[in-house]
């Protein structure tokens, strides 16, 4: 019975009610949207971020990341590359080695640090050919002892393509490392994510150069979701257990870059904060009218016998059947919305240019909390914003509302 009562009353005063529903339904899909564009927004970041060097999972020797040192490596890629392949979710991986270095070039000199990769499998995982503006990426002739070189770099040493640099190190093994390399690729500072003093050179170059054998230093992987990332980790780790050998995810390999995307994220809240305010104030102003407009109505209902406790449930229920008909309403819309700027997004007037890539246009991402989380925040707020004009009409007094009505 109670349920029939607020059915007809949210329905007798149809335009009041429609204006309500649109109200907290609006809420729901400016909620929607916005979350849709963080998503889609970070979404985009992350993927820039990890797809330009560090991939979504990185694989290293025991206590690496803590102290990254030319002697803690893994031993050997190929039993690595053998446990990656039945690990679902992952595209793509490429082994990478490291190493400090002093380059030579004429009387010019300068430190860096050179970096080994696969010219093969570096391209799939990262962004890295790409970067390469002027010359060429590295060839598959380790033989050929080729490098590529920060812009910056090239201009200490002044050297350019065709050029020739020697490196001094000190190998794996103890011995000294002295090699020729020739310049056949430049890398633009402002492409450059790697900063100004690392050096590109086929990863079997580098074994040879710091004695590394079949070795790497690291082992990025790609995976077709950066989300899971965590999980394909630990994933990782559990086919790893008892090589010495640790499964990172972006989030921890990158954990100052992480840690200012979620205080970036926090702020968002605040917004989110004021939409809510928003849509309670308006809430709280439409019921307390309808006390107003039916002070005679719950007069007559406590007159009659009615218990307070009635009349507040009443109101209530009135309440959260209005707001979950605009939540059913608004999750259409919103759903619809981010459908569409998920596939089209919103055009920047002019392209930012992020680390040699640029982006043209900001797009929005569907996911659960896209839906869940605007329909909790606009459910609660009806509920709670129901409870004081509930308890007005609870203690009306029935004489006196209905002199007044």
């Amino acid at each position: 019975m109670l349920l029939k009562i607020a059915f007809r009353n949210i329905f007798r005063h149809r335009r009041r009610s429609a204006l309500t529903g649109l109200m907290m339904a609006g809420g729901f899909v400016l909620f929607s949207l916005s979350f849709g564009f963080v998503d889609g927004g970070y979404d985009m970041i992350i993927d820039m971020f990890t797809r330009d060097r560090t991939g979504h999972v990185q694989v290293h020797a025991e206590g690496y990341l803590d102290k990254r040192s030319l002697y803690k490596r893994i031993r050997d890629v190929g039993e690595v590359d053998t446990s990656l392949e039945g690990i679902r979710g992952i595209e793509a991986w490429t082994p990478r080695a490291y190493g400090p270095a002093l380059a030579f070039a004429g009387q010019k000199t300068t430190g860096l640090r050179l970096m080994g990769i696969d010219p093969l499998r570096e391209p799939r995982v990262t962004r890295l050919r790409q970067k390469v503006n002027k010359g060429r990426f590295i060839s598959g002739d380790p033989q050929a002892y080729e490098i590529i070189l920060p812009g910056k770099t090239a201009r200490v040493l002044r050297v350019g393509l065709g050029g020739e640099v020697a490196l001094i190190s000190q190998a794996a093994d103890g011995s000294p490392a002295t090699s020729l390399f020739r310049v056949t690729g430049l890398i633009d500072d402002n492409n450059s994510s790697y900063g100004d003093m690392t050096a590109f050179t086929h990863i079997d170059t580098a074994r040879e150069f710091f004695v590394l054998g079949k070795g790497a230093h690291e082992i990025a992987v790609l995976l077709s979701d950066h989300w899971k990332s965590r999980e394909t980790a630990t994933e990782i780790n559990r086919v790893l257990e008892g090589t010495g050998l640790v499964a990172s995810p972006w989030e921890v390999v990158e954990s100052q870059f992480y840690q200012a995307m979620q205080a970036d994220l926090k702020g968002n809240w605040i917004t989110l904060s004021v939409l809510t305010i928003i849509v309670a104030v308006g809430v709280l102003n439409t019921i307390l009218m309808v006390i107003l407009e039916r002070r005679r109505e719950y007069g007559v209902l406590k007159a009659i016998g009615t218990r307070p406790s009635r009349i507040f449930r009443l109101i209530v229920l009135e309440t959260l059947i209005l707001a979950l008909l605009s939540i059913a309403l608004g999750a259409l819309g919103g759903l619809a919305a981010n459908a569409y700027f998920a596939e089209y997004g919103i055009t920047y007037p002019e392209p930012i240019e992020w680390g040699g890539v640029m982006i043209e246009h900001m797009k929005a991402r569907i996911t659960p909390r896209t839906i869940w989380t605007p329909a909790l925040v606009i459910f609660s707020t009806a509920l709670v914003v129901s409870i004081w004009p509930a308890l007005r009409a609870a203690r009306i007094v029935p004489v006196k509302a209905l002199r007044e009505g």
